[in-house]
């Protein structure tokens, strides 16, 4: 279940945040790990959508390059992720970067 933080972010009840930092810029908050994801706006069947690069989900902010979070993880916070935005009517559209 989600609850509304305000316009451009909600909290689950599984202890994870999604807020909307900018136009190029959504943050995915977990415990004390932050994890700044780029975003591109797009359309989809005709509605505004967001486009994200699955592999935006390799590491928290505060590691090193070197350090990438575990495949199983990253699947679960891109799972949260788009579960996240589709509660909160936003398309999600997974794209990588060229």
């Amino acid at each position: 279940m989600f609850t509304w933080l305000n316009k451009q972010g909600v909290k689950s009840d599984r202890g994870f945040v999604v807020q909307v930092i900018n136009r190029f810029t959504i943050e995915y908050r977990e415990g004390a790990n932050t994890m700044s994801v780029p975003i591109e706006l797009g359309m989809t069947d005709g509605k505004a959508c967001i486009i994200v690069d699955p592999h935006a989900f390799a590491r928290w902010n505060a590691d090193p390059a070197s350090v990438t979070i575990p495949l199983e993880k990253q699947k679960e916070i891109w799972a949260n992720f788009r579960e996240a935005l589709e509660f909160q009517r936003v398309a999600v559209i997974a794209e990588e970067a060229e």
